[in-house]
């Protein structure tokens, strides 16, 4: 005789039961390509393999993506390279309290390889954010973000550096054109007075080319003056004799925050004003600086050194070399200056964290 058992229906107890038996994983890790118009991401769960990326059209699918994740794993990080969408994504993440990650962008092993896309870049973030949280600190080149009152200031710093550069070029143009015809350079051409005195001995065709470009010219000057007012009320207080208050101000804004640098080897390399090295076994071969750094710190901290040896005849570093600097060797002073700049900056840095004092340095202080 055949015996029938029935199966009772699940009941809200036994499905808890049943989502008890398949726990959360520890850690879900998604590398992100973001675009404007896609965002390809790829996730690895615990220490299983990276899984196929997936595609989101937009930022919103993505997020959504993201949160589902959180059902699945006690803890989801994200990585994602820093471009041209800015920090935006990671502020989001941020706010909903998801660990997020931005990295420099590095595609060296892809470039060897010979084999680049959206779909490789997240798989090898994703990886790549897997090492790093795991001890090596070199998986990842991870970028300090900045605040939003951070981000503005070194948007208005920036802003106007662009500012000169867009005058450089378009003056350029115009000395171009009269070195070409054979009347000389002329420096700030498009001045009043130095115009009126071109339009008297330049053929008239010239002027009128010339002419096209005045009126962009004088406004550039207005708005980088205008520019350079607004950066020196951002800094208040003495300073030293030499350092600008704008100058200062764009230092501060690019550096972020003088205290997240814990040595003098880590503020240099900052400026990327430490020697390359080649070494191995016993020999050790130094060479040219490197260059990793921010590019305006080192653009403003070299303008520094030139007006520091004008105004600061008495810094260590100016006396050290100040032979080379009354030299006739073009090469040498260029060495001289980079070495007095390396010291400069870790001598600003120590200023700013209060580690040392203007009078020790020799410095001459001067009022706002």
């Amino acid at each position: 005789m055949n015996e029938y058992k029935l199966k009772a229906a699940p009941t809200a107890v036994s499905k808890e039961q049943n989502s008890q038996k398949n726990p959360k994983a520890n850690r879900i890790l998604i590398g992100v390509d973001a675009h404007l118009k896609s965002y390809e991401a790829a996730r690895k769960i615990d220490n299983g393999a990276v899984g196929v990326a997936q595609s989101f059209r937009s930022k919103e699918a993505f997020l959504l993506y993201v949160e589902k994740q959180r059902e699945q794993a006690e803890e989801v990080a994200v990585v994602y390279e820093a471009g041209p969408l800015g920090y935006t994504l990671y502020r989001e993440l941020k706010a909903s309290d998801i660990e997020c990650l931005v990295c420099a962008p590095r595609s060296g092993e892809q470039k060897r390889k010979r084999r680049k896309n959206n779909s490789i870049d997240a798989r090898t973030l994703s990886s790549d954010l897997f090492n790093y949280l795991n001890g090596n600190e070199q998986a990842l080149q991870a970028v300090r973000v900045p605040s939003e009152a951070q981000e503005q200031a070194r948007v208005e710093s920036r802003q106007h550096d662009a500012l000169v550069e867009e005058r450089k070029r378009i003056g350029a143009m115009g000395n171009s054109l009269l070195l070409s015809q054979g009347y000389g350079s002329w420096s700030n051409w498009w001045r009043p007075k130095a115009f009126e005195r071109l339009s008297q001995g330049v053929a008239p065709w010239i002027v009128k080319h010339l002419g096209r470009w005045v009126g962009i010219l004088r406004e550039l000057d207005q708005q980088i003056q205008q520019a350079k007012a607004e950066l020196t009320q951002h800094y208040q207080g003495p300073r030293p004799k030499g350092m600008g208050a704008p100058s200062l101000a764009q230092l501060n804004a690019e550096v972020l925050d003088w205290t997240l640098y814990s040595s003098r080897r880590k503020i240099g390399c900052l400026a990327g004003m430490v020697p390359s090295e080649w070494s191995t076994g016993e020999g050790q071969r130094l060479g040219a600086i490197t260059k990793v750094g921010v590019p305006a710190i080192r653009r403003i901290i070299t303008e520094m050194v030139w007006r520091m040896i004008l105004f600061q005849p008495e810094y260590k570093p100016v006396q050290k070399w100040r032979e080379v600097l009354e030299g006739p060797n073009r090469g040498l002073k260029k060495k001289a200056v980079v070495a007095i700049g390396r010291q400069l900056i870790v001598d600003i840095w120590r200023l700013q964290t209060g580690r040392i004092t203007a009078q020790e340095l020799g410095l001459i202080m001067i009022e706002a």
